[in-house]
Order: structure tokens, then sequence, then C-alpha cells
């Protein structure tokens, strides 16, 4: 394909047409004339203009940048030659845009073109696609002149994919990213997070099997236990009833209860604290409870709330898109083509009245232009919809996330406050119980605290209405000395088993508790189940992208191995042109990192040149990655600028080698020297 004249309204081209020839072309045009806006113009022309992008704070979309300062539509003509004969393209503006209406045909008959269409237009002329096109058949002097790092990148990429826009080096690098994001090796990562995390829900999965089974045993134990303490009490009363039955007098059985309650009194008050620290430590007890409940409630209802709030925000962002989709629709432009065909018509009618002087009635010509332009305005009036008031979006996400910060705060106030009564409780125990170190020993101490201080209230309350008894019984003789003592031993055998049977509950309410403290089994298993789902898909897309790279790093390496040649066969040739034969040899490493060798023949890295040097060698390896990739379709080479920083002496010779080219291919050289 070869570019004869382009011309159009776009940017700063104002309609001004330009030819070129066949081989070398050589345009001097001014800093400021356009030498950008015509590379831009000639890829619009070959690829179109992207309409959908839209402008940032970074960059201004094509049709923001190049809007025609001549006030024009914006629209292009291209002339080229192809296969042998004159192509015309054009491209206008029309309903769906700048630059969409699009048309291709043979300039000597006006055959339409029907192989090209406004999608495939540079990618059948020049088999390439857009980002292959700007990369191998444009060259910018500003990508030429760039640090030396930057550049062998630009020309990995380049000699790799034909994209400046990605390069093997940076694929391999993200590759590497994301699976040391899964896996580093060293115990880093999303995998050995989630096998850790697998870990520690196995190990108590297998604590809470262990509880369990434990639990099991201690209720088997605690019901015999109870067992053998109600046979105790049974025994106890029928000894009691005996021992009762036995004595002479009510005064000798008034005095037996008053010596059993005042023993209970005093082994009770022997292990007994403080009144007033135990009612205060029950107080802090019950509200560690409340606290334990409210925490639990407000935890149970975090994923239910954090699924309302995703659906809350996906109906925002719904709602967003449904109202571009309106203002889209709405502000379309409606024209009354009624009136404008009436507008027509009157306007004929009063040129036809006013050339002929026809005058049905006084002014005739006048009242037609009048309605005329009547029509016109009703024609457009109104064309424009203004859209309705948009809703508050922002504000209902503002609201969303001040609800949901408010109920992670409450969240995070009742697990402060449940830390809080926590402390308290261990605190208040510690007063009654020295040896005191969680808060399960510190609630069965205030428990056993408060049935104690209860138990002593009972027996005080009992042994005064005994003494009650007392005064008002006659004065008899006292019991018998056996029957004493066995009563005590039954008292006795008694109490130890009832010693034992609480602290076999004690025991078994404390497996309990931590059993509690782990966590239900369901919820364990289910979490264990998702993770080690995750942990499996992890584990796949490791192995996937592992093999990705393998592949891509293979690849590359062929890649390398098939272009690297030409490019420096190509290169050396150029470089030895461009510097009069002080360098004659290029080579290129795995990583198309370049090193020249001159007459000496020791090889030199970039950092090693001068600066004009390193822009000769830049200039020939780019030429001959250009001639590589794009010279088969001998797609025309633009060059814009590429001497900004070469003397005369080195611009001359790079003039002649273009020329040199020239010979095989067409070559558009734009600069704003003139020399």
């Amino acid at each position: 394909m070869k570019i004869r004249s382009l011309q159009g309204h776009f940017g700063n081209l104002n309609g001004r047409k330009i030819e070129f020839s066949d081989g070398f072309s050589h345009l001097v045009l001014p800093n400021g004339w356009g030498k950008s806006t015509l590379c831009a113009f000639l890829r619009v022309m070959l690829y179109g203009l992207n309409t959908a992008r839209r402008d940032s704070a970074a960059a201004l979309s094509d049709k923001s940048k190049y809007v025609p300062q001549d006030g024009h539509a914006m629209s292009g003509r291209l002339e080229i030659e192809w296969n042998g004969r004159a192509v015309t393209i054009v491209r206008e503006t029309g309903k769906g845009g700048p630059m969409q209406v699009f048309d291709a045909f043979y300039s000597d008959t006006g055959e339409k073109c029907r192989l090209l269409t406004a999608k495939n237009c540079g990618q059948v002329l020049l088999g390439m696609g857009e980002d292959a096109f700007l990369s191998s058949a444009m060259v910018d002097g500003e990508e030429v002149n760039r640090p030396s790092h930057e550049l062998q990148e630009l020309i990995t990429a380049m000699a790799q994919s034909g994209d400046t826009n990605g390069s093997t080096s940076g694929t391999l690098r993200q590759l590497d990213r994301w699976r040391l994001d899964i896996d580093s090796g060293t115990g880093r990562g999303k995998l050995p997070a989630l096998r850790t995390e697998l870990a520690e829900l196995e190990d108590q999965l297998s604590r809470l099997e262990s509880i369990t089974h434990d639990i099991e045993q201690q209720k088997t134990v605690c019901a015999q236990l109870d067992q053998a303490a109600q046979q105790a009490q049974a025994d106890y009363e029928q000894g009691y009833r005996e021992y009762t039955e036995q004595l002479a007098g009510s005064e000798n059985r008034l005095l037996i209860l008053r010596q059993e309650h005042e023993q209970r009194i005093r082994e009770i008050s022997a292990r007994l604290p403080e009144e007033q620290a135990i009612r205060e430590a029950g107080e802090i007890l019950y509200g560690y409870e409340g606290a334990v409940r409210l925490e639990k409630e407000k935890r149970e209802a975090m994923p239910m709330i954090e699924t309302r709030r995703r659906k809350a925000l996906e109906q925002i962002e719904q709602s967003k898109v449904d109202r571009e989709i309106e203002v889209n629709r709405t502000t379309r432009p409606r024209i009354r083509w009624i009136a404008g065909f009436f507008s027509l018509v009157f306007a004929v009618f009063a040129a036809i009245t006013g050339v002929l002087k026809i005058e049905w009635f006084p002014h005739m010509p006048i009242v037609l232009s009048g309605l005329a332009l009547f029509c016109l305005l009703l024609t457009f009036v109104g064309s424009v919809q203004k859209p309705g008031a948009p809703p508050d979006l922002d504000g209902e996400r503002r609201r969303l996330e001040m609800d949901y910060q408010r109920i992670l705060d409450d969240q995070q106030m009742a697990a402060s406050v449940l830390l809080e009564e926590r402390s308290r409780v261990i605190a208040a125990a510690q007063r009654l119980s020295p040896d005191v170190t969680t808060v399960e020993q510190a609630a069965e101490i205030i428990r056993s605290s408060m049935s104690d201080l209860q138990l002593l209230r009972r027996e005080q309350s009992a042994l005064g209405d005994v003494m009650l008894e007392i005064k008002r019984a006659p004065d008899e003789n006292r019991p018998p000395r056996r029957l004493q003592e066995m009563l005590e031993r039954l008292r006795t055998r008694l109490d130890d088993a009832g010693r034992l049977a609480e602290q076999a509950h004690e025991q078994l309410s404390r497996l309990e508790g931590q059993a509690e403290a782990i966590g239900k089994r369901e919820t364990l298993e289910a979490r264990f189940a998702d993770l080690q789902q995750q942990a499996a898909e992890l584990q796949i897309r490791y192995e996937a992208v592992s093999h990705a790279r393998e592949i891509i790093a293979g690849e590359n390496a062929a890649l390398s191995a098939k272009i690297s040649p030409q490019i420096t066969r190509l290169a050396a040739s150029y470089l030895a042109y461009l510097t009069a034969d002080n360098y004659q040899e290029i080579r290129l490493d795995e990583n198309f990192r370049a090193r020249t060798a001159g007459a000496d023949g020791r090889l030199l890295s970039e950092l090693q040149l001068s600066s004009g040097a390193r822009d000769q060698l830049y200039l020939a390896l780019r030429l001959a990655v250009c001639q590589v990739l794009t010279g088969a379709k001998e797609a025309p080479l633009i060059l814009d600028d590429p001497f900004l920083t070469s003397d005369d002496a080195r611009t001359a010779r790079g003039i002649a080698l273009l020329k040199e080219l020239g010979r095989e291919r067409q070559i558009i050289l734009l600069t704003c020297r003139k020399s």
C-alpha cells in the first residue's frame, strides 16, 4: 500500500491537502503545525475513531483532542494505491458520531471497494491491527530518544508481540507476582495462610471431638455420683428418722437439729468470702452474661448485614448505569421533519413569488418567508430534551456507608464492652479466690459462692426456727452418744457424696465451657470445607500460572531465536551506514539488550556509548524491527522527527539511509528542521 494524498478537517489540518510521492517523502512542518495531528489523522482514517473513549484527567480522547479548528464537522479523505489500483477512503461525521460514516471506492471508476469496511480497513490494507501499526510503521523521535532501559523494553515488546503496550518480560513479571501472591515458597501468600487456618481449624475440630468425648464420659460419672449422693441422702434420712424416733423428748430432737444447723453454718462460713464481695461479683457476672449475649447477637448478624450492604451497593451501581442510559436516550436530538418540510415549501414559494413578482395578496414573498422561518424554528426548538433531576446516588451511598459504619461501631462497642466485663468478672472473682485466671473459672467461683451464700441464709433461717422451738420446749434428757456418732457418720458420708457430685458437675461445666469457646461443630466443619475448596482452587490457579509461565517463557525463547538474527543482521547494516562503518556489529541477548562493537572488536553496552552513538544504535534497531515486522506487507513507514538530538552530520546520514530504504517501500519523514 502507498499513500498518495490526504485531506481533512481534523485538528489544525483545516482542509489542507498533502500529497506524497513514491519512495522517500520529506515534509518540513514547523512546530505546532500538526505533525502529531497528521499521524493521528492517518491512524483514524485507517482504523477509525473510537467514540466510546471518554476524557480523563490524564488525557483527552481523540474526538475532543482533534476537534477541527476551522469549525467544520470532523471529516477526512485518503487516497492510496493498493494492489495496483487507486482507492479513495472517506470518513465523515454522521448520526453515529464523528468519523463514523465510511466509504471506500476505486478512484478511476467510482466503483465501491467492497473489501474495505469501517472496521477492517487498516487490517485489510496493512495486514496488522492498530497497535501493531503504531508500533511498527510509525517511529516517534521521542521514543528513539527515551532512556536506554525504556527503549530496550519498547523494542523487546515490539519484537515479541508487535505491540509497544506489552512485553513478555512484563507478562512474566506479572505471572511471578501472581504466583508469589498465591504461594511464595517461604510461608507467605494466600495459600500458606489458608493452609495455616486449615491446620488451626483441624486442631480445633480435633480438640472439640476430644472434649465432646470427655463430656459424654463426665456425664456418665455425674449420673453415677448423683445416684450415690441420692443413696447417701436416703440413708441419712433413714438414720435420722431412726435417731429421732429413739429420742425420749422433743428437746433432744431440737438439740440435734441445732447442732446440725450450727455445724453446717460453720462449714459454709469457713469457705465463704465476704458477703458484699459476693454480691458485687454476682452483679458483675450478670452484666458479663448480658454482654456475651449482646456481642453474640451482633456478631451473628454481621454476615446478613454484609450481604444486604453488598446488594444495596450493586443496586446503586445499577441505578447509576440506568441513569446514564436514560440521559443518553432523552438527550438525543429530535428534529420535527414535518415542520422542516413545510419550511422548505414556504421558502421555495417565497423565492418563486419574489423572482416572478407574483402577489396574490399584499407582501406575499415576505409573508411566505416569515412562515418559512417560523417552521424552521419549530423544526429545531426543543429538539434536545433536558434530562430530569438525577437521583442522589452518592448521598444514598454515603447514608448506606454511614449506617454500615454505625453497625460496625455497635459491634466493636459490644466487643469492647465484653472485654471490659470479662476483665471485671475475673477481677471480682480474684477477690473471692486469688487462683482465678480465666473467665470460666471466675464464673464457676462466683456461682459457687452465690450458691453457698444462699445455702448459708437457709441454714441460718432454719437455725433460728430451731432456737425458737428450744425456748418453748421443756428440759429433757440429752440424746445417747451412740446415736449421735451413727448420725454423724451418715452425715459425713452424705457430705462426701455431695462434694464429689458437685466437683463432677463443675468439671462437666468446665468442659462444656471449653467446647462453647471453640464453637459449634457445624460452623467449624462448614468453614473447614469452604477453606478446603478455596485452597484447592488456589492450588489449581497456582499450577495454571506456573504452567502459563513455562509456556510463555518457552515461546519467548523460540521467538527470540527466530527474530533476533533477522533484527541483528539488518540493524548491523543500518548502524554501519549511520556511523560510517565506525560500528559494524550488534549483538542482542535473550532480553533484546543491545551491544555493539567498533573496529577493535570490543563489545560496548549502550551505557558505554556517547549519546549520539546510542541514538544511532537504537534508530538502527527500531528501523530493523519495523522492517522485520512489516516487510512482508510493504506498509508505508512514517517517521515523526527521529533526529531530534542528532547533529547535522548524523542527521544527513540518517536521511540518506531513509532514502536508500525508500527504494523498497514508501517512507514519509515529518520534521521541523529545514536543513
